[in-house]
């Protein structure tokens, strides 16, 4: 399946599925089953490194350049949001 992500131009839904795509290809997952693990690796620091390192693994692994090129854009739009995150605890409740 070809990832949706434009480097040149950000869309968050092709941002969260092509995060889908990649963690159901990387842990060998059903895309329901990806969802859920991102779900989960997206509650605290650890988890999102997690995440980041698992998109980097598909970057490191990808042979096509069109492709590589949308997982690098995808992976920086992570790292930049994995690194102004706060940790869930820190989030007001409802």
């Amino acid at each position: 399946m070809r990832l949706q992500t434009d480097p040149t131009h950000f869309s968050i839904t092709a941002f969260l599925a092509d995060q889908v795509t990649l963690v159901a290809r990387q842990e060998q997952l059903s895309p329901g089953a990806a969802v859920l693990r991102i779900q989960e690796l997206s509650r605290d620091p650890a988890g999102r490194a997690r995440l980041l390192e698992i998109i980097s693994d598909a970057w490191r692994k990808e042979t096509n350049p069109t492709e590589s090129s949308k997982i690098a854009a995808l992976r920086s739009e992570l790292a930049a949001w994995t690194l102004h995150s706060t940790p869930s605890d820190s989030l007001p409740r409802s």
